[in-house]
Order: C-alpha cells, then structure tokens, then sequence
C-alpha cells in the first residue's frame, strides 16, 4: 500500500499540478463536458498553440509536445514537415496572421537538416540529427511537395526528388519497409509512408515512386484479415502481439490506403477502407465515444486517443465526399465534439491553451500528459474539411431514393378462441402507453406493466410517497379499467415474475428498452413493437430524420421482437407532404405508426395467432445512431424551406 501510494504521488508530482493552467487540465480530465465556442474559436485557438510550439524554437521547427513534467520539447522534423500543409491552408483561413510565414520557416528548418542521402532524421531533434527514418522523411516529403506546389520554390523540388529516390530505395523487394524503422518492426501505417511518395509521383511525374507505393499498398492489403481487421497497425510489440492499435496508427493506415488508392485508382483498397471505417463508425457511435485502443474493431481502451478521434473524423468526410454517406458525418461531428470538449479555450500557459492533449483522460496510454503537435495540426484538418463538408450539403439538393413499397399484415384465418390478453411494457413518463390505450379499445383484455425501478426501491424502504406513480399512464388506465403494474427494470427476476404472473398472450414494447428473454418468454405468443422507419431498410435512432434526409420513404413498421433478423409483420409509407418541421413530421409518423400497431393487434385478436412473418425485398440497411444536431438542424433548414 505504501509502494502504491508513493507511485501515485510522484506521478502527482511528475503533473506538476502548481504550475499556470496545469491543475485545470488534470482536474477537468476525463470528465463530463461541454463547449460553447464556435468551430471557428477552437480552430484559432489550435492554430495560435501551433504557433506558440514553433515560437518555442530557434531553429523554425515546431515543438513536439508541451508535457506537463517539463514543458516545450525540441522540434519534431516528422510532424513539421506535414504541418506546412496545415499552415498553408491556416494562411487561407486567418488571412494576415501569419501562417504562410510560419511554413516558410518550417520548411527552411527542414532542408537545413535533410541528410546527404536524402533521408531526414527520425525522432525529435534533440534525440536524433543524424539517423534516416522512412517515416519521418516521407511525412516531410509531404510538406516539401505541399511548399513546391504553392511557391514554386526549387529548393523544396531537389529535396523531394532526393527524399523519394531514397524511399524507394529503403523498400524492400515485398513492397514491405523494414529498414531504419521505428523498433525496428515492419508495420501496415507505413501506408501513410508510401501515400506521400504517391503523392509525390503523380505531382512530380515520377514514375518510380507511384510503382513504390503500389508496391507497398499491395503489402498492406495483403495482411487485411477476414473481418476488415489489418494486420501490424500497432506501435509496438506489445500492441502487434495483442493485434491491437491506437486509433492513431488506425488512422495512418486508413488514410494512406485511401490517399494511395486515390492517385492510383485502386478501387479494391478503397473497399478495404470503407469496410474498415464503418465498422469504426458502428464502435464510435454504439459506445457513445472512440475508444483510444481497439482490436478487431472491438474496444480495448477506457481512454480516447484524440488525435485518433481528429483523424478518423477526417477519413469519415473524406469517404462521404467520394460517396454520400451521412452516417459517416454524423460519426465524425461527434468525434469532434468530443475533443472540442476537451480543449483549454483560455488561460495563462500557451503550451497549453488552445493544445489538444495526447489522451483523454490527460494521463492515458497514448502520448501521456502531454499536448503533441500532431493532435492539433489533425484537429485543425478535420474541422477545416468539416465545414467544406457541411457548407456542401447546405447547397446540395435531397437526393430521391426508390419508394418502398408497403407491407400489410397477413392475418391468419380467424377461428375462436379465448379473448386476447395484451401486456404493454413502457416506462413511466411515457407519453405513447396511453396513448396506445386508446388504440387498442376493443382488443380484449389490456394490462400495463411500467418500468420505475427507483420508484419501486423506495416503497420497499417505506419511502414509495417521495417519488409518486405516473399520473398519466395511471389516469389512463384507471378510465378503462386497465391494470397498472409498476416493476423494477425489466432486467431484473422480479420484473419477470411480474410479467409471469399475468399469464399474458401478447406483448407490447413501448417507449422502453427491448426487455430480457425471461420477460418475453412469459407471452404465449410473444412480444411485438411499432418503430418508426421501414425496415429492414432504415433501423435504428431517429429513422424518420435519416429518412428525409437520404430522400428515403418516410414510415413505420411492426415487428415481432425476437434474435437475429428482424422478423417483419407490417410496414407503412407516412405521406411527408406538407411537413415543414420535425415536430410536424414525428407527429405524422406517430399517429401512423399507432394506427398500424392497432391494425395488427386486432388482427392478432381476431384469429388468435400472429400474422405471417414477411420478408421484404430490400436488404437490411446500417444501422441508424441518435443525429448530431448540426445535422438535424440541417435538415430542418430545408424542411423549412421547401414549404
């Protein structure tokens, strides 16, 4: 215990939590927050740390890192060489501050130190002058071609011919890049190695390098596993070892299959890509966040890895401007949002303010208590191509989409039987079970069981008075005589026992979570729920929003609630004629989507058994996630404006 604790305070101390601003960002690590800054203040504010870092060092590089037990860093050859793009594309966004000036200083810094060979320094500057990195020359190429293609400065043309000639030459006979690496470890994100040299052969006409990064393009995708996963994304041993990566190095791999795959028209490593990014897309948004470590596509990370989230952000909206996909922008506004958040607006200590830190919580797995340049300069690249992203689904028009048909239900033949007994599951405060009690008047037998797990906590210590039942749904059903049971969360032996006990046929999902098995097997013919969205097509959050906006058919649907595919029994188009705001379209979805419900219930009632299972014509579609309100507000724009 006494060890334990000791380690603790030096890494209190290591913080150094008494300098300006750092016992902010140690206090406000990892927890719940928000910002109220316009994407405009956080990007000036990413860029003036950016300047600070360079401003930090006497030789025009820019600074590594600012790191809470020691401050600025010495300047990092790798990652100045791809900020001069980034400072290019600041000098068109903050006209008159300076920032062309700051890359003509970076690339100054850059040749003064390239190496006879060709080759540049890997590591930071202090740590290295003289051993050649592939990576790192090839991240500098990309500044060097960046700095050519806006000045026509000849300097930066001879050392990007002499830096790709020794790329290519550092290859191996595989396509593979082994030589003067990292730990010495072959690694699939040299795929962001091999995208600048492609990068460089179709600007300069150079044909050896475009052969060079096909090579390595071939290499890497000649390691994706069965499931999209790619083999060797990893830093280290250790994380090759465990097959997993930090989204960083994710990132590297995604982005430059893409860049490469682009130039050289390679439409089967652009596949790999968009498999690889949806299923990151389906993580990020079922998990509410990025985790910072990932294997297979599953999490193996509590913390996020902020450049990681910047980084895929950018590769969601470069993917949706090859092909729309809006669910890759939603995915990407919110990665965004997500370090937004975490990013210090104002203070005393410009390494600090305005940085982006390695890890969220600050003393996480990748680059701990530190801020790193590439966070910021990723950061500024994702919210510079999210604005071109929204600024061009502002002027574009709705795209149409075939109309789906609708699906009836397939009553089976009457015949007589015990009057129907149907259990709707909801929860208090909701607003469709009474609702759904009037749509069902005349089905037979009606109960309600309503999820109020804290409210059920409370009479069990005699306190049941503080929190009062729900008055709706309880008026509701003591005006037609309806039972109403309040349970403990359905996911609990008491809920089951309660919905047991009532011996029911039919169930009703409504306004609740889709309960355990041992809930819906106590219904004899199991459990049913009206959604809004035409499945199997549209699935998930807001389906009737996504509806509109992918100028899909706007409906609803009923299904039977059961494992795997989703078994269908009705579906029906809402008319959107007219709707002119959200409120107007959900109120039309919900009252279609009550009347079908109904529809099938009677059904149910009249002959005593479910209606056939359908299979409808279409695919299943992606899954739908709750819609970023930059979106949404969007889409209510253009509501508004077509009525």
């Amino acid at each position: 215990m006494g060890s334990r604790l000791l380690e603790q305070l030096k890494g209190v101390a290591r913080q150094r939590p008494w300098l300006p601003d750092h016992g902010g960002v140690i206090m406000r690590s990892g927890r719940e927050r928000s910002t109220h800054h316009s994407d405009f203040d956080h990007l000036r504010a990413a860029a003036r740390w950016l300047a600070a870092a360079q401003d930090s060092q006497k030789d025009g590089g820019i600074a590594g890192r600012y790191r809470l037990d020691r401050g600025w860093t010495s300047s990092y050859p790798e990652t100045t060489g791809y900020l001069v793009p980034t400072f290019i594309a600041l000098d068109a966004a903050l006209p008159g501050e300076g920032y062309a000036a700051r890359a003509a200083r970076a690339i100054d810094f850059l040749l003064r130190i390239q190496l006879d060979s060709g080759a540049s320094p890997g590591m930071e500057i202090a740590d290295n002058k003289n051993e050649p990195s592939p990576f790192n020359t090839a991240q500098i190429l990309n500044g060097l071609t960046a700095w050519h293609r806006a000045t026509g400065d000849e300097r930066a043309q001879g050392a990007g011919e002499r830096a790709a000639a020794w790329l290519a030459g550092a290859q191996d006979g595989d396509g593979a890049f082994r030589r003067h690496t990292y730990l010495g470890l072959e690694t699939t994100y040299t795929a962001h190695l091999s995208c600048w040299l492609a990068e460089w052969g179709a600007y300069a006409r150079d044909q050896a390098a475009l052969d060079a990064a096909e090579r390595h393009l071939d290499w890497v995708l000649a390691q994706v596993q069965a499931d999209g996963w790619i083999a060797k994304m990893g830093f280290g041993r250790e994380q090759h070892a465990a097959d997993e990566a930090f989204t960083h190095t994710i990132a590297y791999t995604l982005m430059g299959l893409l860049s490469t795959a682009t130039l050289i028209r390679r439409d089967d490593a652009v596949a790999v890509v968009e498999r690889a990014a949806e299923a990151l897309r389906i993580l990020a948004e079922s998990e509410g966040r990025l985790p910072g470590v990932i294997s297979h596509w599953q999490s193996r990370s509590a913390s996020v890895c902020l450049t990681g989230n910047a980084q895929i952000a950018l590769l969601w909206f470069k993917l949706h401007r090859r092909a729309r996909n809006l669910g890759f922008v939603n995915a990407g506004l919110k990665a965004i949002d997500a370090i937004k958040a975490t990013q210090q607006m104002t203070g005393r200590n410009p390494g600090i303010t305005g940085a982006i830190a390695g890890s969220d919580p600050v003393g996480g797995p990748y680059i701990a208590n530190a801020f790193p340049n590439w966070a910021a300069k990723f950061f500024i690249d994702a919210l510079m191509e999210k604005r071109a992203v929204l600024q061009e689904l502002a002027r574009t028009p709705i795209p149409s989409a075939p109309e789906l048909p609708a699906i009836e239900p397939k009553a089976a033949a009457p015949r007589a039987g015990h009057p129907l007994h149907t259990v709707i599951l909801t929860r208090t405060g909701s607003p469709l079970a009474p609702a759904l009690l009037d749509a069902l008047t005349g089905t037979g037998r009606l109960s309600v069981v309503a999820e109020n797990a804290r409210r059920q906590r409370l009479r069990r210590g005699g306190l049941g008075w503080l929190m009062p039942a729900d008055e709706a749904i309880a008026a509701a059903c003591r005006k037609r005589g309806v039972a109403l049971i309040e349970t403990d969360a359905f996911d609990t032996p008491a809920a089951a026992a309660a919905v047991t006990a009532l011996k029911p046929d039919l169930g009703i999902v409504a306004d609740a979570s889709v309960p355990p098995r041992p809930v819906l097997d106590a219904f004899r013919l199991g459990a049913v729920q009206a959604v809004a969205g035409m499945l199997p097509v549209q699935r998930g959050a807001d389906a009737s929003l996504w509806a509109m906006a992918q100028g899909e058919t706007v409906g609803c649907s009923v299904h039977l609630i059961g494992e795997g595919a989703t078994p269908l029994l009705a579906r029906r188009s809402v008319a959107t004629f007219g709707c002119r705001a959200f409120g107007e379209l959900e109120r039309s979805v919900e009252r279609e989507r009550l009347r079908l419900l109904a529809e099938v219930v009677r059904a149910i009632a009249a002959s005593g058994a479910l209606p056939a299972i359908q299979t409808a014509p279409e695919p299943p579609g992606p899954p739908l996630f709750p819609m970023h309100h930059e979106l949404a507000d969007m889409l209510h724009r253009k509501l508004s404006a077509q009525g």
